[in-house]
């Protein structure tokens, strides 16, 4: 049967999102529904043999150079068969044509297949598409995650029925230390966790300012994490670890989505980091996670160096490295490939 490229219905991909081994927030309806309202150009784009999508994406601008546009899939496309290269990229060459017809200089891919996921081909695959390997540029190549089912003698949960048993097969899986911190910020200094309501973001906010300016990154503004609440609706949590007197000491922020629940970022006053306000925000979603019957909990991003403060942290909860495909890049148009010729890879981008 032949495949026929078009742009894509939003229940189209929809139902197509839902039904996509590698489906993630970056690449759902939500995320789509957020660049109409922001203004941010985009499409949904899909390739269908016969009347069923096998591959699709949002295709969106993120930067404009010399009046041409530079489009990307962020973790994306999403392709039904990750082994099968054929149709992904027949895909990518219907979309270059078609994002070339919108003034597009370069697209970018970030697929969400994992390295042992994908066929041995694949990269060579792209090369030969004209796609450029770029390692880890714009989009994270390293995650970590806590799997469930990988905890040994962890039952699977029932959601809405708690199971203090399994709650400590599960707080025992941890590294020691974190254990001890998680205890001690519960028994000895009586920090409660607390959802935050979307006006009280500013407490997020600042959290995470006074880390950007410890460990030299820009964070973003209140707007961003205000705009993912309004598409994400409840599937956005923002928490927040006080004193008994309520004096915020740190905050975190939580995408909830398909069978996963992500950390997407996080932030602590320097003055109370000892107390563990951070582990038991990570407890208590973990926890949360389990208890709903989602698959995996996310750490999201990481450096997965041994020396890296961060990494150590999440590596506390004893879970596991993903590395994924990478980033790569092709020229829509003889600029856009002078532009991709000075792009080089980049083996780790700074988190």
């Amino acid at each position: 049967m032949k495949n026929t490229f078009r742009e894509l219905t939003l229940e189209e991909f929809e139902t197509f999102a839902d039904e996509c081994p590698s489906k993630n927030y970056m690449q759902s309806p939500a995320m789509y529904n957020r660049y109409q309202k922001i203004g941010r150009e985009c499409y949904l784009l899909g390739l269908l043999n016969g009347d069923k999508v096998v591959v699709a994406g949002i295709a969106s601008v993120i930067y404009e150079r010399f009046g041409q546009k530079i489009f990307t899939f962020s973790r994306g496309p999403l392709t039904m068969d990750a082994k099968n290269t054929k149709p992904f990229t027949d895909f990518l060459d219907n979309c270059k044509t078609f994002l070339k017809s919108k003034h597009g200089m370069v697209l970018q891919i970030s697929p969400n297949i994992l390295v042992d996921e994908a066929p041995k081909d694949f990269t060579s695959a792209l090369k030969q598409h004209h796609f450029k390997d770029l390692g880890e540029y714009e989009q994270v190549k390293w995650t970590y995650a806590l799997p469930f089912d990988k905890i040994e003698n962890l039952p699977k949960a029932v959601p809405g029925e708690p199971d203090e048993a399994a709650e400590q097969i599960l707080l025992r899986s941890f590294r020691k230390d974190h254990r001890y911190t998680i205890r001690y910020a519960t028994e000895r200094y009586n920090i409660n966790v607390r959802k935050l309501d979307v006006s009280e973001y500013n407490i997020l906010l600042k959290m995470i300012e006074e880390s950007g300016k410890v460990h030299g990154f820009v964070p973003r503004d209140l707007k961003f994490f205000e705009q993912l609440a309004d598409a994400f609706q409840d599937d956005v949590v923002a928490m927040v670890a006080e004193l008994p007197d309520g004096t915020p000491i740190a905050a975190a922020f939580f995408i909830l989505y398909g069978d996963e629940i992500i950390y997407l970022s996080s932030g602590l006053s320097r003055e109370h980091k000892k107390l563990g306000g951070p582990h038991l925000i990570q407890w208590t979603m973990i926890k949360y996670a389990y208890e709903h019957g989602y698959k995996k909990y996310n750490f999201w991003g990481t450096n997965p160096d041994p020396e890296n403060g961060v990494f150590k942290f999440k590596q506390g909860f004893h879970g596991e490295i993903e590395e994924f495909v990478g980033t790569f890049a092709a020229g829509l148009s003889p600029l856009g490939k002078i532009y991709l010729n000075k792009l080089h890879y980049a083996k780790q981008r700074d988190l």
